[in-house]
């Protein structure tokens, strides 16, 4: 479960809106996102000081919470239902696989869940004048992708001390993580928009994160789908990037290049859909929320 979404800050001033005669475009929503950076980001350590505000550990819970799911799920599914993949078969290598895939989706989990219910919790802040929408679920999304550098940090500790070392394969994670940002903020603005008009599409959100967690190749690899449901794994860009990750972390080798192609136009073409999708409709946003 995530935390509840931490009230952002009042914003002292902010960049100008685009003039009503603008043709909104995903462009322009996401240069004034750009230029909104700097209140992005003190959107971003208000939500990161508040979001474990009165817990007994605060921020470590970023950690302690994907450690107790990666126990749950190394028990359950290589201890119970005797999941090998590694030629080794032992537990070290699959608590390292697990964790990989886990790092990442649950980033892609938690922005996706919080972006989308963004615009309808955050009203007052839409009424007010030249106030730059995008930034409430980019924060949000910006929020997960911190949390998720802790993660990727401790995983290449494991990896260093219970695998097979790391190598320079390490240093290419930022700009996959940034892939993951772009699809996340794309994806999580069109849900957003979205949830304005049907209130009821974070259910749908969590059904479809439950499903596709297990669609995902992050419990098992990829090698092991049947070939029958192909279909569900190929056009699935989160298994991409998880996918990538594994090559660079894991198995010290880059990707493969149709797999990281595929990231690349998933990524940027979600962001341009999101991006416009939400530029087209955020005017109606204080009179709807």
């Amino acid at each position: 479960m995530h935390p509840q979404t931490a009230p952002a800050p009042e914003p002292s001033s902010g960049p100008r809106a685009p003039s009503p005669k603008a043709s909104p475009s995903a462009v322009a929503e996401l240069r004034e996102l750009w230029t909104a950076r700097g209140l992005l980001w003190a959107f971003v350590r208000t939500d990161l000081r508040q979001r474990y505000v009165g817990s007994s550990i605060g921020f470590f819970w970023t950690v302690v919470n994907p450690l107790l799911e990666l126990v749950t799920y190394t028990f359950v599914f290589h201890v119970l239902l005797d999941v090998r993949f590694h030629p080794t078969g032992n537990t070290t290598h699959y608590v390292l696989y697990l964790f990989c895939g886990m790092m990442a989706w649950s980033a892609f989990a938690d922005g996706i869940t919080r972006a989308t219910a963004s615009v309808t919790d955050h009203a007052h802040l839409l009424r007010k004048m030249n106030f730059p929408a995008a930034t409430l679920p980019a924060y949000l999304v910006a929020g997960a992708v911190v949390n998720q550098g802790f993660r990727v940090l401790i995983l290449m500790f494991g990896v260093l001390l219970l695998g097979d070392g790391a190598s320079w394969h390490a240093a290419l994670i930022p700009f996959v993580m940034v892939l993951q940002a772009m699809f996340t903020l794309g994806l999580g603005m069109f849900l957003a928009t979205l949830n304005v008009y049907f209130r009821d599409v974070g259910h749908w959100v969590s059904a479809g994160l439950l499903i596709g967690m297990f669609v995902t190749p992050v419990f098992y690899p990829a090698s092991a789908y049947p070939r029958q449901f192909l279909l569900l794994l190929y056009p699935n860009p989160m298994a991409q990037i998880v996918g990538i990750y594994q090559s660079l972390l894991l198995n010290q080798q880059l990707p493969y290049v149709n797999s990281a192609l595929y990231a690349v136009i998933a990524s940027v073409g979600m962001l341009l859909v999101g991006a416009s999708v939400f530029a087209h409709n955020r005017r109606k946003f204080p009179d709807l929320v």
